[in-house]
């Protein structure tokens, strides 16, 4: 595994100021991944995103771990939804432009 796009669970927590049982936590709600490499946890530099995220739905927003897991699925179907009408859509001026 490419080293250079991991960040370990220490370090995020340092920087982020934020426990790591937090992300623990997280990961075990299955909203982030967790990546072991050389005995060090470390979490994927493109999940940082998302992370930054979750953290401020607990900690700004107050919102619980579990109420965290209901938003981030709603928020993935949501995402989902709008990249099926995006498709849809495109199908629909494809046809219309070639009548």
């Amino acid at each position: 595994m490419d080293r250079e796009n991991l960040i370990s669970i220490q370090e995020f927590c340092t920087l982020y100021k934020v426990p790591e049982t937090f992300i623990t936590s997280l990961y075990e709600y299955e909203l982030i991944e967790i990546t072991t490499e050389e005995n060090t946890q470390c979490v994927r530099i493109t999940q940082i995103k998302n992370i930054e995220k979750l953290i401020r739905f607990h900690y700004d927003m107050d919102i619980n771990l579990e109420g965290i897991h209901a938003i981030s699925n709603l928020l993935d179907k949501v995402e989902s939804l709008q990249e099926e009408i995006k498709k849809l859509s495109n199908k629909i001026d494809f046809y219309e432009t070639n009548e």
